[in-house]
């Protein structure tokens, strides 16, 4: 992930098993599950701002 300059993952899916491994792989990334629709709203206010 460090040689590509990736900071932060969005899972999107029921479960957080990608984002753990991503983890495990590198500490330094930010991983977020996104389970459902509020989550995705709430994902997407956050980064549009």
């Amino acid at each position: 992930f460090a040689a590509n300059n990736v900071t932060q993952l969005y899972e999107i899916g029921s479960g957080k098993v990608l984002t753990g491994l991503a983890r495990r792989i590198d500490k330094t990334v930010n991983g977020v599950a996104v389970n459902g629709a509020a989550d995705i709203d709430q994902l997407l206010a956050t980064l549009i701002g």
